[in-house]
């Protein structure tokens, strides 16, 4: 659940969560006032290079890039005479030529260089408006630091929410505590709960994942003769078995480093024998029909390829992962990542929202968070 939720401040998650990047395409305000509407794509050769890269690295390439392009400029015009100093030699007649011939040819390619990037500095200078408008480095630092200790400080967490950020931003972070920490201090999850309206935030979604973080700590601790409530508000609740819920509810809290479908797609891929995927099918077309019955074929790995389709949103956290996961294996491995929806942050969130209100749950007359 953190994956689609926490604020991540490599470049592609911050254009898609920050700019509303949409079916590769986003508009954002130009130098002069207007909109400018842009392709990102893997056509994009600093998107394709960059995009998941730290914010504060693209900067620095789009730098380094801006002074090779400016440096190959001069170039040309040092080789056909358009500088003081030129070498241009009026008899020679076939070098003078051929400067000239490979001077226009880059033309192209140097004038395509600037637009992508001047798109790319144009982006980056809204991102860091953003950014500091909303302290979204804070958000990002924090919550990664959470992930990583199992908790916060609750003076921290409370400055936090009490400080810069919209609506959303300040639910999201409030969430990612909740899902960072081993067990809920009612104590302190109340004064989390108050620092959000205080900020007029609907705290519906935050409620939502408190009570499954409270589902999930009950199944670990009750004895067998006390479960029959859980189960019954389970089955109610979700229309299912509880073997089904909590089969699910493990990896949709996981607050481990390595996202819980990274961890699946590589123990998958290497097909070895592994308790998390144990419970997964196999069909391979090629395989003898199984003597069950059941139509799985046994595991037979590693393999190089996989296509990793989610039901439902995905991010592109998730995606940067799995890119990250193939790029490690040696050899370089092919991960191709779709979902029926990419989601950002505050759409999840959205969707908890929702689920919160089937529940009856939220703050009476506080507006959505989703718009803020």
């Amino acid at each position: 659940m953190s994956a689609g939720i926490q604020h991540d401040f490599r470049y592609r998650p911050l254009v898609h969560d920050v700019l509303d990047l949409k079916l590769n395409r986003l508009s954002v305000q130009g130098e002069k006032g207007g909109m400018r509407s842009y392709e990102l794509d893997s056509s994009d050769p600093f998107w394709a290079a960059n995009g998941f890269l730290e914010f504060p690295e693209v900067a620095v390439e789009i730098e380094a890039q801006l002074n090779k392009y400016k440096k190959d400029v001069d170039e040309v015009n040092r080789r056909t005479g358009g500088t003081d100093g030129a070498q241009f030699d009026g008899t020679d007649v076939i070098g003078n030529t051929k400067h000239l011939m490979n001077a226009v040819n880059s033309l192209p390619e140097l004038t395509e260089r600037k637009q992508v990037i001047d798109k790319h500095t144009n982006i980056a200078t809204v991102l860091l408006g953003e950014i500091k408008e909303r302290s979204l480095d804070l958000y990002a630092k924090k919550e990664n630091d959470m992930m990583l200790r199992g908790g916060i400080d609750r003076s921290e967490l409370l400055g936090v929410l009490k400080g810069k950020g919209s609506k959303m931003d300040k639910l999201r972070f409030a969430i990612i505590y909740l899902i960072s920490s081993e067990s809920i201090n009612q104590s302190e999850a109340e004064s989390v709960e108050a620092a959000l309206r205080e900020s007029e935030v609907d705290t519906c979604a935050f409620q939502y994942v408190k009570k499954i973080k409270s589902l999930n700590v009950s199944l670990a601790s009750a004895n067998s003769a006390s479960r029959s409530n859980i189960v019954d508000w389970a089955e109610k609740l979700y229309g299912q078995s509880i073997s089904a819920v909590t089969a699910g509810v493990k990896n949709l809290l996981s607050s481990d480093k390595q996202l819980a479908l990274t961890r699946t797609v590589e123990a998958l891929m290497e097909g070895k024998p592994n308790p998390e995927i144990d419970s997964y099918l196999v069909f391979d077309p090629r395989a003898p029909k199984s003597s069950s019955g059941s139509g799985s074929s046994p595991m037979k790995g590693p393999f190089k390829e996989a296509l990793v389709f989610m039901i439902g949103g995905g991010n592109y956290v998730e995606y940067g992962s799995l890119q990250g996961l193939a790029q490690r294996q040696q050899p370089v491995k092919h991960i191709i990542y779709g979902t029926t929806e990419i989601l950002t942050g505050n759409e999840f969130v959205d969707q908890l929202t929702l689920l919160g209100q089937k529940m009856g749950l939220g703050s009476p007359g506080v507006p959505s968070a989703s718009s803020q």
